[in-house]
């Protein structure tokens, strides 16, 4: 006899789960995964199997995405230091 079907799991209240939440933050399940493992973007709630993710810290993350701090840290590389070119000299 065929096993009936199982619905999804809703995601606890006020949350999405990673679908859901890469759709409204515009990017990849896979971006997504590699933002969470880089320990960027929002912070998602372990629920059994599955990551959660807070609606009001995607927002959150969004406007900060949308209106930069200006003071805010970043992690490009400092330019480096221009070497003087050598010029070939006349004899």
């Amino acid at each position: 006899m065929p096993r009936p079907a199982k619905t999804p799991t809703a995601p606890p209240p006020g949350h999405v789960w990673t679908p859901e939440a890469a759709h409204r933050m515009g990017v990849t399940r896979k971006t997504l995964w590699n933002y969470r493992s880089l320990g960027k973007g929002p912070k998602p709630v372990v629920r059994g199997r599955k990551l959660a993710y807070p609606i009001d810290e995607i927002e959150a993350w969004l406007e900060e995405q949308d209106n930069p701090k200006p003071d805010a840290e970043h992690d490009a590389r400092p330019p480096e230091p221009r070497l003087p070119r050598h010029t070939k000299s006349a004899a």
